[in-house]
This record gives structure tokens, sequence and C-alpha cells, in this order.
């Protein structure tokens, strides 16, 4: 019995290991589907002044609002791994030349709000294959028919920068210009 039970103690950790990762950083699989989702804390945030930032930035299309929710198209978002300090030698190829585009759907709540980034779609250099239509991110970044994360994207240099380009270009950031009287 003693055997037994250190035997299955033994295989736990296999069998933990071998569920896969269904999450890193903001991305998540969701009905096999990876999807980038996060909640930012902001002070009178409305759906209105939300959907007046994002009406300004160049790589979104077909802005709605509607109640408390903003939807629209995002196109071909560059990342900016230098901003973020990384190298060229440490980005992968599909990092540096690729173009990420999506589905946005952001909620408004009391204080805060909701990104949901969801039908996320690339172009660019794989490394041995090049994208040149656009093609479903998951394909590439998951494995087993969407159910883990390929664990070769789970890195600070794959996902890991996605997730920072996606933060720093859909973050809201409330436009208010408060001049002093004094202020020349």
């Amino acid at each position: 019995m003693k055997n037994l039970f250190t035997f299955l103690l033994i295989l736990v950790p296999f069998f933990i290991q071998a569920q896969g990762n269904t999450a890193y950083g903001n991305f998540k699989l969701v009905d096999q589907e990876i999807i980038y989702q996060k909640i930012f804390v902001q002070d009178s945030v409305t759906a209105t002044k939300v959907a007046e930032y994002y009406k300004t930035l160049p790589y979104l299309s077909n802005l709605q609002s509607t109640g408390d929710e903003v939807t629209f198209d995002l196109n071909d978002l560059i990342v900016d791994y230098k901003k973020f300090q990384f190298t060229q030698v440490a980005t992968p190829p599909i990092i540096q030349t690729g173009k990420y585009s999506g589905k946005v759907v952001i909620g408004v709540k009391d204080g805060k709000y909701r990104i949901t980034v969801h039908a996320i779609q690339l172009t660019g250099n794989i490394g041995y294959k090049n994208i040149t239509e656009k093609d479903k991110l998951t394909s590439y970044a998951a494995k087993n028919n969407g159910t883990i994360l390929n664990p070769e994207w789970c890195k600070p240099n794959t996902l890991g920068l996605l997730d920072k380009a996606f933060t720093d270009k859909l973050q809201y950031i409330p436009q208010e210009k408060k001049i002093a009287k004094d202020d020349w």
C-alpha cells in the first residue's frame, strides 16, 4: 500500500504537466480560441469617453458604441519590441515582422473597463513560413486543436511581447487637458 501511494505521488506532477498551459499573461484559451483579456481600473470612465478616445487611434476601424460597450476592429498592429527593450536577436521573427488584427470589445463598468480581443489574426514571417494572408493566431500559438498553448509561444519574447503591445496600444488614456492660469 505504501509503495502504491508513493508511486501515485510520483505520477501526479506528470499528469499536472500533461494538462498543459491554457493561459499566459493576459492571453487565454476560450472555446479553442486564443483571446487577450485585461481589466483596467480607471476613475470616472464611461463608454462615451472611451469611444471618443478610440476614435482618434489610426489602427482601429468600424467603431461602435452601445450602452456600456464599445466595439471595433484592430487592424495590422505592429509590435515595437525595441520600445519594450528587447533586442532583434532575442525577438522571434513573427514578432518582428508580424501584423496583428482582431475584433475588440470594451466593456465599461463603475470605475473599470475590460478589453477583450478575439478572432486574432496575423501576417508575417514565422521563420519556417511566410504568412501573407491573415491567419488565425490560434493555429500557431496553440496545440491539440486549441486546447493548450504552444510552449514555444509562452515566453516573454513572444506572447509576452504581444501582451505588452496590446496593453500599450489599447489602454484608454484620458485626455483631460488642464492648463493652469499662469501656465503659458
